[in-house]
C-alpha cells in the first residue's frame, strides 16, 4: 500500500533552542540613530555622551594629550625611572620613589648657550639609552647618555632643508626608533633615523607644538591656535583625520604607570615611602617637579541626563515570529536606568517611519534600575512579526551613566506550553499568560541545556575553564589529571593549555633527555617554530641577514635552540693505557675519587667523608652517574614563581633516580668558572654596521671601521680598528 504521508510536506516547527541577535562593539550595534548616546572608550559599550567641556582636552598646555601620554617635559626610562625637565630653571630632575620627591640631576645643563646648557627648553624623550632634550632657544636637539648624562650629540636638520632657524619643541619615537621633532618655526615635523641622520620634513602643520605617536604608529599633532582638536597623520605625513576626544583614544595608547592630570602628575601609586610617612608628604606634582601640598580633586566628567538608542530592523527570517526576550549585560550605577521598548512588523520600514512612531505603539516598556550579576532580562510583549526594532532610553543623574556592554535578543519563544493540554493555549490572552509564566522555568532549564550543549568545550584543553566555574575545580587541571599530568599554577594559563594539548605526543619521551629538553624549550619559549625566521620577515629574536645580502624566498633560520641539558657522565676524564695524557682534568682510578674515609689509611676529621653506601671500587662511576645540569637564562632565577615553575617541571619530567641542578646562565664568558660554549656562556658578535662614536659604548675589540670599497674601481681592504687589539686611543 502506498504511504501518502510521504507526499505531505512536514509541518514547520521552531528550533529546539531559540536563536538570537547579538549586539556589541565587536560584531556591531546595528544602530539606526543615537541621541546623546555613544560608544564609550572604557568600559566599551553604549553609554550616555559626556559633556566635552568636562573631560580633559587633547590640546591641554602640558602636552599630555588629555592624560594619554606623559607631559611633554616628562619621560619614563626603560627601568621605570621618571625624568622631568624644569623649564624655569633649565634643570633635569629625577624622581626618588623612596622619598617621593624630584631631585635635580647633578652637573647637568643649566641656563646658557654652552654645549651642555639649555635655553628655553621644552619637550624631552627617552629612546633606548638616549635622553633627547628639545633645546628650543639654542636651536638644537641635544642627545645625552641615559647612564652617565654625557652629551653624545647635537642634532640639527640640514640648513638647506629649513627656511628659518629651526625651533625644536617636542619629540616622539616610533616602533623603529626613528625620532620625530616638531619645528614651530618652519611649521613642520622633522624625522631622523635612530643614529641622527635627517630623513625628511613633514610639513603643512602651521605653528606645531606637541606631538605624540600611538601604538599603531599614528602621529598626533597639536597646532597653536586650534582648540580641543588635534590632527592625525601617518608617519609619512599623509592626513588621516582629526580627533577631539581623549577618552575615545585610550585603547590606542599604552597605559601609564601613574595618573596624568591637566597641569600635574599624580605619583601616589608609585611612591614607595612608608604609609605613615606618605600621610605627611605630597605625591602630586606640578610640571616643574614641585609637590602640591593639598591638590584640589579634579571635577568628574558630566554626562547627558537622557539619551536614546534605536536599532535597525532585526530580521528573524521567520513568518509571524514571536520574539522572546532581551538580555542586557553591563553596568547600571545608582541613580541611572535603562528603559527597553520594542516594535515588530512583517515588513521592513524606513528609519524615518520608525522614528516618527507614537510612543504608545512601542511595547515591552520594561525599566532596568539594577543588574543581577551584571545581567538584566525582560520578555518582549510585542505582537508577532518577522522584524523587530529595539529602542533603549538611557537616563542618568549627570554624574554617572549606565553602560551596556552587550545586548542579546532571543527568538522565537519556545515555551513549555507545548507539552501542556491544548486548553492552556486556546485563546491568545491565556496562551500569552501561560507562556510568560512558564518562561521563569524555561530560562532555568535552558541554562542547564546550554551547559549540556556546550559540554564539549570542557574536554578541549584550549577552551576548558582554567580558573574554575563558581565553586567548582579548575577544569583544565582536572582533565590534565585524566592523563596523568599535574599542572603547575606558576606557569601562565596559555602554557598550561598547550602543555595538556601536547602531552600525548611527549609521553613516549618522558624520562629521557630529549623529552625533558623539549619541555624546557617550551617553558622557556625557545622552541624553533616560535623563534625561527619565516620567509623574509625575521623575528626580533632571530639574527637578520646582512643588509647587502639578497634575501631568498625562504630564508634559512639563523637561530637554533641551545642544548640546555648536560649529563654529568660526559664530564669523565679517564686515563687509558697508551692514550691518556696528564692534565685536562684527567682522573686516575682510585679510592679517593669521592674522598671516602678509610680507617687506618686516609680518614681525617673534617676532611674526608664517612660514606657507608655504594661500593668503593665503583666510586668512579657513581660520581658522574644519574646526575645532570639544566642551563636556563638567569632571569628565570630572579623570579620566585618562575624558579619554582622550573623546579616543578624538572622534578616532574626527570627519572626519579636522577639528581639535577639548575644553572642560571649570565651573559658572560669566564674561563674556569663559566666557559662551556652553548651551555653556560654567551659570546657576542660584531655588529653588522660596526659602532658609532657618541652613540655606542666602547669595549674591548669594539669595531670602529669596516672594509671600504673604491667607487668605480676595484675594491681594496682597509684594516678594521678594534679597541684593545689593533687600535690605541689617546
Amino acid at each position: 500500500m502506498m504511504n501518502f504521508n510521504s507526499f505531505i510536506p512536514s509541518l514547520p516547527q521552531p528550533p529546539h533552542d531559540p536563536l538570537s541577535w547579538l549586539l556589541n562593539t565587536r560584531v556591531g550595534w546595528h544602530e539606526a540613530d543615537l541621541t546623546n548616546v555613544e560608544l564609550s572608550a572604557a568600559p566599551v559599550g553604549l553609554a550616555l555622551a559626556p559633556d566635552p567641556n568636562t573631560i580633559p582636552s587633547l590640546t591641554e598646555p602640558g602636552g599630555s594629550f588629555g592624560g594619554l601620554t606623559t607631559p611633554a617635559n616628562v619621560a619614563i626610562g626603560p627601568d621605570g625611572t621618571i625624568f622631568l625637565l624644569d623649564a624655569t630653571t633649565a634643570q633635569l630632575k629625577v624622581f626618588d620613589s623612596c622619598e617621593c620627591v624630584f631631585k635635580p640631576v647633578p652637573c647637568f645643563g643649566g641656563a646658557g648657550s654652552g654645549p651642555r646648557e639649555l635655553l628655553d627648553p621644552h619637550g624631552i624623550g627617552i629612546c633606548s639609552s638616549n635622553l633627547f632634550v628639545c633645546n628650543t632657544g639654542n636651536h638644537r636637539l641635544d642627545v645625552f647618555s641615559l647612564n652617565s648624562f654625557a652629551l653624545r650629540a647635537m642634532w640639527r636638520p640640514p640648513a638647506s632643508k629649513v627656511t628659518n632657524d629651526w625651533e625644536p619643541y617636542d619629540v616622539a619615537f616610533d616602533r623603529l626608533g626613528r625620532v620625530f621633532v616638531s619645528d614651530s618655526a618652519n611649521g613642520c615635523i622633522h624625522r631622523f633615523t635612530p643614529n641622527g641622520r635627517w630623513q625628511t620634513a613633514l610639513d603643512g602643520f602651521g605653528k606645531v607644538r606637541q606631538i605624540a605617536i600611538d601604538c599603531r604608529d599614528r602621529l598626533y599633532v597639536v597646532t597653536e591656535g586650534v582648540d580641543r582638536s588635534v590632527r592625525v597623520v601617518d608617519l609619512d605625513g599623509k592626513n588621516i583625520g582629526t580627533e577631539q576626544r581623549a577618552d575615545l583614544l585610550v585603547p590606542e595608547f599604552a597605559p601609564l604607570p601613574f595618573v596624568v592630570e591637566p597641569g600635574r602628575i599624580n605619583l601616589c601609586s608609585i611612591c614607595s615611602a612608608p604609609k605613615s610617612y606618605q600621610t605627611q608628604i605630597a605625591c602630586v606634582f606640578d610640571l616643574t617637579g614641585t609637590a602640591i601640598p593639598n591638590p584640589v580633586p579634579l571635577a568628574p566628567p558630566q554626562f547627558a541626563r537622557e539619551g536614546t538608542y534605536l536599532s535597525t530592523e532585526l530580521d528573524s527570517s521567520l513568518y509571524k515570529c514571536e520574539w522572546h526576550r532581551v538580555v542586557i549585560r553591563g553596568e547600571i550605577p545608582s541613580g541611572t536606568s535603562i528603559k527597553v521598548q520594542t516594535y515588530t512588523g512583517e515588513t521592513a520600514q524606513p528609519v524615518d517611519f520608525i522614528e516618527n512612531l507614537p510612543d504608545d505603539v512601542w511595547t515591552t516598556n520594561q525599566i532596568a534600575r539594577r543588574l543581577e550579576d551584571g545581567v538584566f532580562d525582560c520578555l518582549i510583549t510585542s505582537d508577532e512579526g518577522r522584524f523587530l526594532w529595539l529602542k533603549l532610553t538611557l537616563k542618568g543623574n549627570g554624574a554617572a551613566t549606565p553602560v551596556i556592554e552587550s545586548l542579546t535578543i532571543e527568538f522565537p519563544r519556545i515555551s513549555l506550553r507545548r507539552y501542556l493540554p491544548a486548553v492552556f493555549g486556546e485563546d491568545a490572552a491565556g496562551a500569552n499568560f501561560t507562556d510568560r509564566f512558564l518562561s521563569i522555568f524555561d530560562t532555568t532549564f535552558r541554562s542547564i541545556e546550554k551547559q549540556i550543549d556546550t559540554e564539549a568545550r570542557f574536554f578541549d584543553p584550549l577552551s576548558a575553564p582554567a580558573k574554575g566555574i563558581g565553586k567548582s575545580i579548575d577544569f583544565l587541571s582536572f582533565i590534565a589529571s585524566w592523563i596523568g599530568l599535574t599542572l603547575d599554577r606558576h606557569q601562565p594559563e596559555e602554557k598550561r593549555r598547550q602543555l595538556v594539548k601536547r602531552a600525548a605526543s611527549l609521553y613516549h619521551l618522558r624520562g629521557t633527555t630529549e623529552g625533558l629538553r623539549r619541555q624546557l624549550l617550551f617553558f622557556l619559549g625557545m622552541e624553533p617554530e616560535a623563534n625561527c625566521c619565516p620567509g623574509d620577515k625575521p623575528l626580533q629574536t632571530c639574527t637578520p641577514p646582512p643588509s647587502n645580502c639578497v634575501i631568498p624566498e625562504k630564508t634559512p633560520c639563523n637561530w637554533a635552540p641551545p642544548p640546555l641539558i648536560l649529563e654529568h657522565y660526559q664530564l669523565r676524564r679517564w686515563l687509558f693505557l697508551g692514550q691518556g695524557k696528564l692534565g685536562d682534568q684527567a682522573v686516575l682510578w682510585g679510592r679517593r675519587i669521592v674522598n671516602r674515609s678509610q680507617l687506618n689509611e686516609t680518614a681525617q676529621v673534617a676532611q674526608t667523608q664517612l660514606l657507608t653506601t655504594q661500593d668503593p671500587f665503583r666510586d668512579p662511576f657513581h660520581v658522574y652517574a644519574h646526575k645532570f645540569s639544566a642551563f636556563v637564562p638567569a632571569c628565570y632565577g630572579k623570579s620566585d614563581s618562575l624558579r619554582r615553575g622550573l623546579e616543578n617541571l624538572v622534578n616532574g619530567e626527570k627519572p626519579a633516580h636522577t639528581q639535577h641542578q639548575l644553572i642560571f646562565v649570565e651573559p658572560r664568558f669566564r674561563i674556569g668558572f663559566q666557559s662551556m660554549i652553548g651551555l653556560d656562556s654567551v659570546v657576542g658578535r660584531y655588529p653588522s654596521e660596526g659602532v658609532t662614536l657618541n652613540q655606542t659604548s666602547l669595549g674591548s675589540a669594539s669595531l670602529l671601521s669596516a672594509p671600504a670599497h673604491r667607487q668605480g674601481g676595484p675594491s681594496f681592504e682597509v684594516s678594521q680598528s678594534r679597541v684593545g687589539t689593533t687600535t690605541k686611543l689617546d
